[in-house]
């Protein structure tokens, strides 16, 4: 659709809305303002449905249970309020015309005929999430502030996982960013009270919510389909995080507790969390500030397998080449805190609100690498203390002139990794370590066949890596809302606005170091005899010049011998399948970094230091045009468009590393590069919502949305390798993937039923972003025009002139991405079940997704042009792409999700069943190269006790089962190229409520 006819479309359309405002402006009505509430408890419910009856004029409570209901006629009119799970009111009431009026409606839960009325603790959390989801104008799925407060978890990524069409990504056991309906963490937008996050990553636009405890959150927000007010990044879905306001009453919440990990059998994991709240100035004035903090043990054995592949008779075979066992040693601490304020004002409300998070992972990584494919034996050790922040600050106001009303933002938030000290040492056994290993050796078996020598296991490499990542978004955003009656069966509204932000992203890495320290033979070598003569120097009582240089020269390298350490033992490496090898002492090899640092043998490495850096600015607007019609209550139509403009500007750089005599050097070819881009979308949406009846609604979305590139795809970073066979290229011309959505869910609900709901969806994805592979040959000669390459990837002609290499990149696929699938979802509390089984609470979800593409492959083949000037005649190369189908990358065929709470009393207790099938993490440039996460499942349960004056007590037990995480190579899921084992963790605790 061309933008002047989109524009031409919404005036027509605003002047036809202005005209019915008007008319709606001379009708004689009034407003209703109210606020729903928990009969005994006074607790608000959010998400209660508020009507004047045999109309389609209401609305829906807030979070805080208040709730508006405009252009209500003059005269005599029942007002109806239903939430599930509690009995409906239908009070009468006469409005006057330009009045307003105060009714504060108590609702009494259900239960059976006789009986005392409790709304358990679970039920509660449960029956704000029903509301709020059929109360919300998209397919929203929602995590209630209730439930969150009840039985919290240890981060928003646990709490979202077990919502339907959501999978979990984990690190070390701990779930880290969320897949929703097979699209990967990178293609959902991650939103604070509506404020985009910043990306947490070196490579991609994904969000790390381990950053963010679950204790500030007052509740969240999984939407499915995007309205045209919400922006359009968000292939998957949008999480939007809610910060908790200050009640009306003072509060003051404080939690400890202590953990196990048994892969360890570590008892030192703790947490601590409090918030306080209280309001001022009549009430007008509230504060709420909470602080959190928590150390945990995240150790895991990790096995990772490298594969190759023969080819006979066009059949893939693929055999080991390397494994990887890590033993990782992770202490993750987590320490934050925010405070929100929000001051009443006429007709409105002004908020403040701000948090810090900080992520401190110390590590120690052991790591030992039997390599079959050449023989050799390696043994890699790595230490690194880092940081990483995000913080949010926002600022907003709005009013509501019931005539129209706005609200208003403008906010910054950041994100800021730092690793200024990440030092890594290799030891290498090169040539004799697999002397009989054919390719098809069963890689646990290697350890049987390997002859390991550490006296020719010899120190090779020492290096020092830091990397500074930061970006910073400022963004501004007003909303304007004009509601309208043409009569007492069509009411809605229009609503229009912007957006703007600003961000601004940075990415340094420097690697210094040396390799090659193996290559001495019957000397010492340089970088060998100034660390050594430095060591002896520095520390006498452990290191002697004469001796260490006898031992390099006797074995031809320093064996690993001069620093094993013997004290470090692991019981049960990898669930007892590979043995650990051999370990160095730390201390001794942190020692030889700083004295082989001192010297001027210590070299700064051109693809450790240049290859992924980068800078720049993006700037995205956007404004937007919908409207709201109810029509008698039956249907609700949400028509709009959106438009949106992404403008990047990135600098980076073209070089090729260079190594002379393993040393090395100042990389060269070097050169600056800028680039721009500029894109714009006009994406139009319409939902439809039906309610045929009081016990059923039926939702209908047409939706547009999009992706933007990883910032490692496009932004200008060109890199060969020292040996000019390798190159790496972003593409600077990538656009951003679009898709059109198709979804469709039916509700069923009732205070017996709870809430059942059905849900299917269709993506078609296009010009979505993959990796390729591109076996680029130089021209035969000089009157060869070489073969063409892409555009963007700004690669050197002289490089395309001289040398024939492989070129990994990324390209808009021109095949369309295919995602399809069904939710089904229940949620019900046993209310009406006798006695004691009144208390269980079930929450149960399915979900079955399916995806396809075909990845685009690229191929050299001769071509029936002559090149002339030669004989033997030579043909010109082409380069010919084709295609081979594939599923989506994190995309599951099945998950699902059963939590059965019990409340009885003062103990709640939950037994939560997680599943999810295998789905691809790679696709190869052939079927049996694809790389596919096994299928996960795994057990929790959750206790809690009240055992008076504000206290509880409460343990959580994880991974009951202590299943570990699996990838393999190829469908048939039997070559292991990822394992990863993190045991079951435990934690107990009190909390203190007032």
């Amino acid at each position: 659709m061309r933008i002047d006819t989109l524009i031409g479309t919404a005036g027509r359309m605003s002047s036809v809305l202005l005209l019915l405002l008007c008319s709606a402006a001379i009708a004689a009505s009034g407003t209703i303002r109210g606020r729903v509430t928990d009969r005994s408890t006074g607790d608000p419910l959010p998400g209660a449905n508020v009507m004047i009856v045999s109309t389609s004029i209401g609305a829906s409570t807030d979070l805080d249970g208040r709730f508006i209901v405009r252009s209500v006629p003059a005269g005599e009119h029942a007002l109806q309020v239903s939430y599930v799970g509690y009995k409906t009111v239908t009070l009468a009431i006469i409005m006057t015309a330009d009045t307003t009026a105060e009714i504060d409606v108590h609702l009494t839960a259900q239960a059976i005929e006789g009986e005392a009325v409790v709304v358990t603790a679970q039920a509660l959390g449960q029956n704000a999430a029903i509301n709020q989801q059929l109360s919300s104008n998209t397919i929203t799925n929602i995590v209630s502030s209730a439930r969150i407060k009840e039985l919290p978890d240890v981060n928003a990524a646990e709490s979202i996982g077990r919502l339907p069409g959501v999978a979990i990504n984990r690190s070390n056991g701990e779930a880290s960013t969320v897949v929703i309906r097979g699209l990967s963490a990178k293609y959902n937008a991650i939103t604070v009270n509506g404020v985009q996050l910043p990306a947490t990553g070196g490579d991609d636009r994904s969000v790390d919510l381990s950053l963010i405890s679950s204790n500030i959150l007052d509740g969240i927000e999984v939407k499915k389909a995007n309205t045209p007010d919400m922006e359009a990044s968000a292939l998957g879905g949008t999480v939007d995080l809610k910060l908790r306001e200050a009640p009306p009453d003072p509060t003051l919440f404080v939690s400890a507790q202590m953990g196990y990990n048994n892969l360890q059998d570590y008892y030192g994991n703790y947490a601590f969390a409090g918030n306080w709240s209280h309001r001022y100035l009549g009430g007008d004035l509230g504060i709420i500030a909470s602080l959190n903090a928590d150390r945990y043990n995240r150790a895991a054995d990790k096995f990772q397998g490298t594969w190759l592949t023969t080819r006979v008779n066009n059949i893939v075979n693929v055999g080991i080449q390397s494994v990887q066992l890590r033993d990782e040693s992770v202490m993750r601490k987590r320490a934050g805190g925010s405070l929100l304020l929000d001051y009443t004002i006429p007709l409105g409300k002004v908020t403040a609100n701000g948090f810090l998070n900080q992520v401190e992972p110390d590590v120690t990584y052991r790591i030992n690498q039997p390599d079959r494919e050449h023989g050799s034996h390696y043994y890699n050790f790595e230490q690194n203390k880092s940081k990483t922040n995000i913080f949010t600050a926002a600022l907003g106001a709005k009013q509501d002139f019931d005539l129209f009303s706005y609200d208003f933002s403008v906010a910054r938030t950041g994100s800021y990794d730092d690793e200024p000290n990440h030092r890594t040492w290799g030891f290498a056994q090169e040539n004799s370590a697999f002397p009989n290993a054919p390719l098809n050796t069963d890689p646990f078996q290697l350890p049987y066949l390997e002859t390991v020598d550490s006296n020719k296991t010899g120190f090779q490499s020492a290096y020092i890596n830091s990397v500074k990542r930061w970006e910073y978004q400022n963004s501004l955003q007003l909303n304007l809302q004009a509601p309208f009656t043409i009569m007492k069966d069509l009411t809605g509204y229009l609503k229009f606005g912007g957006y703007y932000r600003w961000l601004d992203r940075r990415n340094d890495e420097t690697s210094w170091g040396r390799d090659g320290l193996q290559y001495g033979q019957a000397s010492v070598n340089a970088p060998l005899t100034a660390a050594l003569q430095t060591l002896a120097a520095w520390y006498p009582n452990l290191f002697n010049w004469p001796a260490d240089s006898t031992l390099a020269r006797t074995y031809g390298q320093l064996p690993i011998t001069r620093f094993l350490d013997p004290s470090y033992v692991r019981k049960n490496f990898l669930g007892g399948r590979w043995p650990q090898g051999m370990v160095a002492n730390l201390d001794l090899l942190n020692k030889f970094t700083d004295a082989l640092s001192s010297t001027a043998e210590w070299k700064q490495y051109g693809v450790g230091s240049l290859g992924r850096d980068y800078a720049g600015v993006e700037r995205y607007q956007a404004g937007y045009v919908m409207s709201e019609l109810d029509l008698g209550g039956f249907a609700t139509l949400i028509p709009g468009v959106r438009w949106e403009r992404y403008s990047t500007a990135y600098h980076g750089q073209v070089f090729r590393d260079n190594k002379v005599s393993n040393v090395e050097q100042a990389p060269v070819d070097y050169q600056a590069l800028y680039v721009e881009r500029d894109n714009q979308y006009v994406l139009p949406m319409v939902h439809l919502i039906l309610s045929p009846n009081n016990w059923m609604k039926v939702r209908f979305a047409r939706t547009e949305t999009l992706t933007q590139p990883d910032y490692i795809m496009y932004a200008p970073i060109t890199s060969m390798n020292s040996d000019n066979n390798y190159c790496r290229a972003a593409n600077s011309l990538l656009k951003p993937a679009r898709s059109y959505n198709w979804d469709v869910s039916v509700s069923v609900f009732n205070n017996s039923i709870g809430l059942l709901s059905l849900s299917g969806f269709y993506k078609d994805v296009y010009d979505l972003i993959l990796q390729t592979t591109i076996n680029y040959e130089q021209p035969q000669g000089t009157n060869d025009p070489g073969i063409p390459i892409p555009d963007g990837l700004n690669i050197p002609q002289t490089w395309l002139q001289t040398t024939s290499f492989q070129i990994d990149t990324y390209m808009n696929n021109p095949a369309r991405a295919i995602y399809k699938g069904f939710e089904v979802e229940w949620q019900t509390h046993f209310w009406y079940l006798p006695s004691v089984l009144q208390g269980i609470v079930l929450n149960a979800n399915f979900t079955r997704i399916y995806s396809q593409t075909y990845t685009q492959l690229f191929n050299v083949v001769k071509t029936d042009i002559l090149i002339p000037g030669h004989r033997p005649p030579i043909y010109q190369k082409t380069l010919v792409e084709s295609s081979r189908p594939a599923r989506m990358p994190d995309q599951p065929a099945y998950t699902a999700n059963v939590s059965v709470g019990y409340d009885y009393e003062g103990f709640s207790g939950r037994v939560i069943f997680l599943y999810q099938s295998d789905r691809t993490s790679f696709i190869g440039t052939d079927p049996a190269l694809d790389t596919f996460i096994a299928a996960y499942y795994r057990v929790d349960i959750t206790l809690q006790q009240k055992i008076g004056w504000g206290l509880q007590l409460y343990a959580n037990l994880n991974n009951l089962n202590n299943r570990h995480d699996q990838t393999y190579v190829g469908s048939t899921m039997t070559d292991p190229s990822y394992l990863e084992y993190y045991g079951f963790t435990m934690d107990v605790g009190v909390r203190f409520t007032l």
